[in-house]
C-alpha cells in the first residue's frame, strides 16, 4: 500500500467516508462535512505517526491542507525534507 492509499484508508475508516463518488481526492473535506478541527488533529497525528515525521507540529499547524490531494503532497514534501540521504517514499 501506498503513501497516498494509507492515507485515504485512515479517512475513510476513520471518518465513515468512501472516496469515489461524491468525494473525491480534491474534495474540501471541511465543507463536505467529512473532517471537523478534532479530526484534524487525529489526521495529523496518523501521519506524524504512521510516516515517522516528527518535530513536525509548527508545520502541520500552520497550514490547513483540506483535501486527500493536498495532506498526500504535503506529507510528500515532509518526506523529502525529513528522510535520510536515499530514502523516502
Amino acid at each position: 500500500m501506498n503513501r497516498t492509499q494509507k492515507i485515504q484508508q485512515f479517512i475513510e475508516e476513520r471518518f465513515l467516508v468512501q472516496f469515489g463518488g461524491e468525494v473525491t481526492a480534491d474534495t474540501d473535506l471541511f465543507q463536505a462535512g467529512v473532517i471537523d478541527s478534532f479530526g484534524y488533529i487525529q489526521l495529523m497525528s496518523f501521519i506524524e505517526n504512521d510516516f515517522a515525521l516528527r518535530d513536525t507540529d509548527d508545520e502541520l499547524l500552520s497550514n490547513i491542507f483540506v483535501s486527500l490531494t493536498d495532506i498526500d503532497a504535503f506529507v510528500a514534501g515532509l518526506a523529502e525534507n525529513h528522510a535520510p540521504a536515499g530514502e523516502g517514499w
